[in-house]
C-alpha cells in the first residue's frame, strides 16, 4: 500500500519513518530501536545489577576476632549470643565463639597460656586427628561422625581449633593470625 506524507503529500518509501521532501515524522511509525532496543537495554543492566549485587554480597566478609586471633568468615554468619570465656588457675585462657547462617555453623576457639607459653603443636597433636595443612599452618584434621569437622593448629603460643558443621564452610573461612 502506498502512503504520502501528511504535509507536503510527497509519496514516502516504504518503512519510513520521516519524509524524505519535508522530514516530517510519519504518522503511526516509531523508530524501531527506541522502543525495541531500549527495553533490551533496561533489562539487560536489571539483571546485570542484580547479578553485581548478590555477587558483591555473598563474597563479602566480616573480620571476628577469637582472643588474639583474627579469623575472616563470610558476611551472612550471625554471631551467636553465647561465648564461652573460661579462665584454669588464672593461667590457662580459653574463649570460643560461634557464628550461624540458615546452613551452617562455625564455632573457633581459642586456648594460650599468657607470658609463659605452651607448645601449640603438641597440644594440637594430642587431640588426635589426621596431620594436615590449611589455611598454610600444618594441624589436625578431626571428623565428628555425622555431627561435624574441625581443625585444629597452633600460632605462637595459642592452640586454634576451627569447627564447622559442613566441610564445605571451610572453603568460607581465612586465618587472618594473631594480633
Amino acid at each position: 500500500m502506498t502512503e504520502y506524507c501528511s504535509k507536503c503529500g510527497e509519496k514516502l518509501k516504504e518503512d519510513a519513518v520521516f519524509c524524505a521532501n519535508c522530514g516530517e515524522k510519519v504518522a503511526g511509525k516509531h523508530n524501531s530501536f527506541s522502543n525495541k532496543h531500549i527495553l533490551l537495554i533496561i533489562a539487560i543492566f536489571a539483571i546485570l545489577a542484580i547479578f553485581l549485587a548478590t555477587t558483591l554480597f555473598l563474597n563479602q566478609a566480616q573480620t571476628v576476632k577469637v582472643d588474639n586471633v583474627e579469623f575472616e568468615i563470610p558476611a551472612d554468619y550471625v554471631k551467636e549470643p553465647l561465648r564461652t570465656d573460661v579462665s584454669f588457675d588464672g593461667n590457662v585462657k580459653s574463649s570460643a565463639m560461634g557464628w550461624s547462617n540458615d546452613k551452617s555453623y562455625i564455632e573457633i576457639g581459642v586456648t594460650r597460656t599468657p607470658g609463659e607459653g605452651i607448645n601449640s603443636e603438641k597440644v594440637a597433636a594430642s587431640l588426635g586427628g589426621t596431620p594436615t595443612k590449611m589455611y598454610g599452618y600444618t594441624g589436625y584434621y578431626l571428623e565428628y561422625e555425622n555431627e561435624g569437622y574441625a581443625f585444629v593448629f597452633g600460632i605462637k603460643d595459642e592452640v586454634c581449633m576451627i569447627y564447622v558443621s559442613d566441610y564445605d564452610v571451610f572453603d568460607d573461612i581465612n586465618v587472618i593470625g594473631a594480633v
